[in-house]
This record gives C-alpha cells, sequence and structure tokens, in this order.
C-alpha cells in the first residue's frame, strides 16, 4: 500500500478545521445565547421606561391622554406586550396584541413566564409617582431566532470560505514539500559513482536526520567501493609478480632436458603457488575486515584457550624448521570481549610470522599475561627482530623489512594492526629483555566482571 504524506496531510488538516470550525460554531451559538440575552433584556428596560414616560404623559391632560393612550393600545409588536397595573390591581392600559393571561403578579426585576404555551421574557417595575406596576414582557423565540440567525450565518459563511481554506491547505503543503521534491530530483540526477554527501544547509529541519543517515550510508559505501578498488589493484600487484615467475618457471619445466632441472623447476612452481595462495587468503583476510563497522558476534571468551587452539594447529610447521613454541600457563584472568574468528586470524598472523623470521633451532615463547586494566598477549621469538625506527611502518600494507630472505605478502601485521583496532586494543613491538628477537605485546581490554560468567 503506498501511502502519500501530501494526501495525508490534506486530508488530516481538514478534518482539524473541519472539527475546529464545529467547536467554534457551538462555542459561538452558546456565547451569542449569552451576549444577546443582556441585550435584549436592557431593551425590555428602555420599553419599561418608555411606557413609563408615555404613561406619566398621559396624566397630565385629557388631550395628551387621549392622544398617547390609542398610541399604546394600537401599536402592534407582536412579540412584545405590556400591561400597566393600578395599585387597587386594575389593569388600566395594555398593548394591542395583549394576551389573556394577566401579568399583574410578576416578580419586580426580570422573570421568566409561561404565556399561553410560549416561553416570555418579563421585566416589571413599579411608577414611583402613581405606584402603578408597569409589566413588559418579549416572547423567547424572538431572542431563540435571533441566535439561530447569527449561527446560520456564520455557518454559511464557513461553507463559503470551506473551499477556499482547502485549496490554501494543499497549496501550503505542496511548498512545504518542495523541499522534499528537490532532494529527490538531486539525487535521482546523481551520477552512480557520485557517493559525495547531500549538502545540509537548506535541507529543512524535519528531514535532516534522514539526510544525516544517509549521507553516512554514502560515506559507508564510498568507503566499501574504495576498499573493494583497493583490493583489486593489491591483488594485481600482488600477484604480478608471483604469477610471472610461475609462468617463467612452468616454461622452464617445458624445456628442461635432464631430469633434475625438470625437478627443480616443479619445485619452484610448488613454491610459486603456494606464495599465490598465501597472498590471496591474505588480501581477502583483509578484505573481509570493515574498517567502517564494528565487529559483529563479540562475546565472552578464554584467549588463553584459544591461544592453546593456534598453537596446536601451527606446531606441525614450527617443528618443521625444529623451532620450540613454548606457551606459559594460564594466569588467573584471561577473559575478554571479541571476535574468536578474528582473533584467531590475529594470533596465526603473529605466530606464523616468529616461525617465518625464526632460523631452525630457535624458540617462540607465548605467554598470556593478567594485568591491571587488560589482559595483555605477548609472542617472543629469536629472530631478526625489527629496527625501533621501523616499528610503525611494518603495520602498513604490503611493507616488508629489506634484507629479509623470507616470503610474504607484508600484509600479515596489517591485518593484525586492523583486528586490534576493532577490538579497541592496542599492540606495541618492543626487544626482548635478551636483546635478541622480536616481542609483540598486545593489550587486551577486560571483560566486564557481569560477562566473565557467561563461558
Amino acid at each position: 500500500m503506498i501511502h502519500s504524506i501530501r494526501r495525508f496531510l490534506f486530508i488530516s488538516l481538514i478534518i482539524a478545521i473541519t472539527v475546529a470550525s464545529a467547536i467554534t460554531a457551538i462555542g459561538n451559538y452558546l456565547l451569542d445565547k449569552q451576549i444577546i440575552k443582556p441585550y435584549l433584556d436592557e431593551q425590555l428596560i428602555d420599553n419599561f421606561i418608555f411606557i413609563k414616560k408615555l404613561n406619566a404623559f398621559a396624566r397630565l391632560d385629557a388631550t395628551t391622554k387621549k392622544i398617547i393612550t390609542p398610541f399604546l393600545t394600537n401599536t402592534e409588536t407582536p412579540n412584545l406586550i405590556y400591561q400597566i397595573w393600578r395599585s387597587d390591581g386594575k389593569l388600566i392600559l395594555h398593548s394591542f396584541n395583549n394576551t389573556s393571561a394577566s401579568l399583574v403578579n410578576s416578580p419586580l426585576g426580570f422573570s421568566d413566564d409561561r404565556i399561553q404555551n410560549n416561553d416570555w421574557r418579563v421585566y416589571a417595575g413599579i411608577d414611583e409617582t402613581t405606584g402603578a406596576k408597569i409589566v413588559v414582557a418579549q416572547q423567547a423565540d424572538v431572542r431563540n431566532k435571533l441566535t439561530d440567525l447569527i449561527a446560520r450565518n456564520n455557518t454559511y459563511v464557513t461553507l463559503v470560505t470551506y473551499p477556499i481554506f482547502a485549496i490554501l491547505v494543499w497549496l501550503i503543503i505542496g511548498v512545504a514539500l518542495r523541499s522534499m521534491t528537490k532532494l529527490t530530483n538531486h539525487i535521482s540526477r546523481r551520477a552512480p559513482s557520485d557517493l559525495e554527501p547531500i549538502n545540509l544547509e537548506k535541507i529543512p529541519i524535519e528531514i535532516k536526520p534522514v539526510v544525516d543517515e544517509l549521507n553516512q550510508l554514502l560515506g559507508r559505501l564510498k568507503t566499501t567501493f574504495e576498499r573493494n578498488k583497493r583490493f583489486v589493484a593489491d591483488t594485481a600487484h600482488e600477484l604480478r609478480t608471483p604469477l610471472a615467475a610461475l609462468k617463467t618457471q612452468a616454461q622452464v619445466a617445458l624445456r628442461a632436458d635432464d631430469e633434475k632441472a625438470h625437478q627443480n623447476a616443479l619445485v619452484k612452481i610448488a613454491q610459486s603457488v603456494d606464495r599465490c595462495s598465501h597472498v590471496v587468503t591474505q588480501l581477502l583476510t583483509l578484505s573481509s575486515l570493515r574498517e567502517e563497522e564494528s565487529l559483529n558476534d563479540v562475546h565472552p571468551l578464554n584467549l588463553h584457550a584459544l591461544t592453546i587452539e593456534i598453537l596446536t594447529y601451527l606446531a606441525p610447521i614450527a617443528l618443521e624448521k625444529q623451532i620450540d613454541i613454548e606457551l606459559a600457563p594460564a594466569p588467573s584472568e584471561s577473559i575478554i570481549m571479541g571476535n574468536n574468528i578474528s582473533l584467531g586470524i590475529l594470533i596465526r598472523n603473529l605466530v606464523d610470522n616468529a616461525i617465518r623470521y625464526t632460523p631452525p633451532n630457535g624458540a617462540i615463547h607465548v605467554e598470556i599475561k593478567d594485568q591491571d586494566n587488560c589482559i595483555a598477549l605477548r609472542i617472543t621469538d629469536t629472530g631478526p627482530g625489527i629496527p625501533p625506527e621501523l616499528h610503525e611502518r611494518v603495520f602498513d600494507r604490503f611493507y616488508r623489512v629489506l634484507g629479509t630472505k623470507q616470503t610474504g605478502s607484508g600484509l600479515g601485521l596489517a591485518i593484525v594492526k586492523q583486528i586490534t583496532d576493532l577490538h579497541h586494543a592496542s599492540i606495541h613491538l618492543n626487544k626482548p629483555l635478551n636483546g635478541t628477537g622480536l616481542q609483540v605485546d598486545v593489550l587486551f581490554p577486560k571483560a566486564p566482571p557481569k560477562n566473565r560468567n557467561h563461558l
């Protein structure tokens, strides 16, 4: 189901305007009733005062009375009646449309009364001069009709302006979503290779988080593409020499006249194949380690137990060179948080390097140490070592120390450095206390106490 933000906002705002208009109309209707009531009550008082003055004039002389009395009695105001009662209870004057009901008992001031099945608003007062009681009444329907008329007119105005509201809402939403349309067009016009971040200066605040996440995704994609491009370049660079050597040795084997030269060429072919295999393995390992992401499947593991497993795998290779590998006893604490596959690669590369560069009849000492705030993996060999000025350079990709006669890809320590960074660990190269060989220390943070019992 496809959802339209514009349609959703339009319908929601129209419903909100409708509900608000209905509430406003009801509120105005109730307020109008409250406002109109005192206004019409004032009219009743004005009528009372007017009739009171006319009644006073009528008492001045017979001529005035003859003129005013017919005026009062013949004035047709269907919704307004009045009565003038003498102090002895006799009706002396009333409106032309006077009903048969007597209002002499109406209380002084305002009151509501029902006269001939109709509701009336009544105001009664005393003429201080004569003591006569003047009662003025207005039919309540007048008030209701006036309120209804105002409400009806307000409704007509709302209905007339409703389409205008709808058009304005539609246009305003369109203007508000224009930035999203521009962003969509900007992204659609981009070339597939354009992975530069999107400029956030003219982006509305509401969609900035989305664009920011998109920029982060573009950054990760750019890093991935660059890594893949670098992997292809590295592979081509590293395989060019062994493949050329492999081809040369194959040609030598094909042209060899005696069995010894033929066998010698085949041995070199096998060595070239091994080197190609090693380079490809190291390149694939390095490519699988994502620099821009954290490790997955991180859990508590026993570093000493993992080291025993890797050393068991590498022991036959050391025996071929008559190299002794010694593992110190397990410390009191060797639990770290990590990924066992990548840490296995780290230990294998470090020990494999030590085996490669340690001369025959040499020794390799491996130890797991429980230090104050970390668990240390220490690998010490009796090889030629690395000059102190090159301790940082050897972690670069494809860098190899000159003068070594061992084959390699120059990627082993680069992979180790990347794995240590992913585990928030540190690696240090030092000269052993006896002054011969190389000592490698990898310092891992200890696993939190709550995770140490999960093994």
